[in-house]
């Protein structure tokens, strides 16, 4: 991690701009802009065109009343991370997405989400590095039908994937629930309610798919049909040896023998609590030969931005006589 700081003298004749706690940089093509304050996300993205990028600093933002446009967004964390100086990027007000043309993306990384409600008419939505504390979104032909989520943690919400396919995909994310109609690889999912009655039809095109993930049955939903169709090579808490499909390279194990730390019950964002015991990662390993859980695979779990983000902005108060004025910034960059 590297803090740098330094000096931009463009020539400017504005008013004189003060950087505040929150911050949002739009870029545009070749153009950066900046807003301050706790409405700088709502600024930036009314002025955002498809394409462009908006990065936000610490700090909670007020947010527009709907998401639709193909932009990227990017926090500085969706936790603290005292190692970066970071206090994370949320969004305290329910956030709305919906009429999102199905040829545009809307990508978003770094942010803690209190309430993300798919709204309608979503094809390409992808999530990466977030904490999501409530989701909703039920497909139906005006909703959603493609939803990409690495590295989150989603503590609880409801999410069902169109009837035709897999829409949702789940990749080294901890989820409070277990999704239907998706494809969940290197996850671990807490079974709360499960209602895909096409589980278990290996025939179905709409049968969802759990690879390399560690279930923990706390309802009587799962049943045997769907675990001996649909999960591979995973570990299963809280099942009986009858409900074991062992011929999916699946084990049944319990908490404690599992986990160093996790007791099973909240979804903190202490990625140490999910750490497998050391004899369960070194024989236990998922179909590309690494870990099951949010560590293995080709994407192991990690909350760090993968970009720089501006932590602060300062403007000088007048121009020099030539007409060019200061701008101190500091960047944390990887």
């Amino acid at each position: 991690m590297k803090r740098i700081i330094f000096a931009i003298c463009t020539i400017l004749c504005a008013n004189v701009l003060m950087a505040q706690e929150q911050l949002a940089v739009l870029r545009h093509n070749d153009s950066i802009s900046a807003f301050y304050g706790q409405s700088a996300f709502v600024q930036a993205y009314n002025a955002a065109a498809n394409g462009d990028i908006i990065t936000l600093s610490d700090g909670i933002f007020s947010v527009p009343d709907t998401l639709q446009k193909g932009i990227t967004v990017r926090g500085n964390g969706a936790c603290a991370d005292t190692a970066r100086r970071s206090t994370g990027t949320y969004f305290m007000e329910r956030v709305r997405i919906g009429n999102l043309a199905d040829s545009l993306q809307l990508n978003v990384e770094g942010i803690y989400f209190e309430d993300l409600y798919i709204q309608n008419k979503v094809y390409n939505l992808n999530i990466t590095r977030c904490h999501i504390d409530y989701i909703e979104g039920m497909h139906s032909n005006n909703r959603f039908r493609g939803l990409n989520a690495v590295n989150c943690i989603i503590n609880s919400g409801y999410m069902s994937g169109f009837s035709d396919a897999p829409w949702l995909n789940y990749t080294n994310c901890i989820l409070k629930e277990i999704p239907s109609f998706a494809v969940c690889n290197n996850c671990i999912l807490i079974g709360q309610d499960y209602n895909n009655s096409n589980n278990g039809n290996t025939s179905d095109s709409r049968v969802a798919q759990y690879n390399n993930c560690i279930i923990r049955k706390t309802n009587a939903y799962i049943s045997d049909t769907t675990l001996n169709q649909n999960v591979i090579n995973s570990i299963l808490i809280g099942f009986t040896s009858s409900d074991s499909p062992a011929s999916s390279g699946n084990v049944v194990m319990s908490l404690s023998d599992v986990f160093e730390n996790w007791d099973g019950g909240s979804l903190p964002t202490d990625l140490e609590t999910y750490v497998l015991k050391s004899s369960v990662s070194d024989s236990i390993q998922g179909l590309d030969g690494t870990e099951v859980g949010i560590f293995g695979g080709f994407m192991p779990f990690d909350w760090r931005p993968t970009y720089s983000v501006i932590k602060r902005c300062n403007v000088a108060n007048r121009t020099t006589a030539d007409g060019k004025l200061s701008v101190d910034i500091e960047v944390i960059t990887e």
